[in-house]
């Protein structure tokens, strides 16, 4: 049985479960910034600023304002099948390295990349648009610590995966040369 992914409930309930979280700006001298704005951007990435209209589809923009559910908040993947389906649910499980609420199911750093690698393209182009909007976040705060392990993982593991989408490959390596701009100076020699 399919179920009919309404996205507008999907947003509410993503919001509901990072209700109590805030974006890591890195700057205790940033504004604090409810989290829900980093899921939103990353569907806004895919529904917006891609051209190409099959990333429209809904269970891919539920699987992005989703992403973090299951690593950030007390969800468990049984609840996203029951509420939007097994595919977004199964789409959130690949793109987590561990599901808080059940903590036996942590993946190790190979275990998350070879999962995501091995994903069909539209997940794969998630984490590419989850990446694009952290590093926009590098960019808008400071946040070097994260920064430094992003000019390391993104070329070595996110750019390998993505090459069959020229949009999100060019993307990603505007917002990859703007933080090396600004960080590459900490990267070890």
């Amino acid at each position: 049985m399919s179920i009919a992914i309404d996205l507008l409930l999907v947003d509410e309930f993503a919001a509901w479960a990072h209700r109590d979280q805030k974006r890591n700006t890195g700057d205790d001298t940033a504004p604090e910034v409810p989290y829900i704005v980093h899921p939103r951007a990353v569907r806004q990435i895919l529904e917006v600023e891609h051209p190409d209209p099959a990333l429209r589809e809904p269970w891919i923009l539920a699987t992005a304002l989703l992403h973090d559910v299951l690593e950030d908040c007390d969800v468990h993947h049984r609840e996203l099948s029951e509420r939007f389906g097994e595919q977004v649910s199964a789409a959130v499980r690949a793109l987590s390295k561990e599901l808080r609420a059940t903590p036996a199911a942590k993946k190790t750093d190979d275990q998350y990349w070879a999962v995501l690698a091995n994903s069909p393209l539209p997940v794969r182009q998630i984490k590419a648009a989850d990446r694009i909007d952290n590093l926009r976040s590098c960019a808008k705060w400071p946040r070097p610590r994260l920064a430094t392990k992003y000019l390391i993982e993104t070329p070595a593991k996110v750019l390998p995966m993505i090459q069959e989408d020229r949009f999100l490959l060019e993307l990603l390596e505007r917002e990859l040369a703007t933080i090396r701009r600004a960080y590459g100076h900490l990267l070890p020699t």
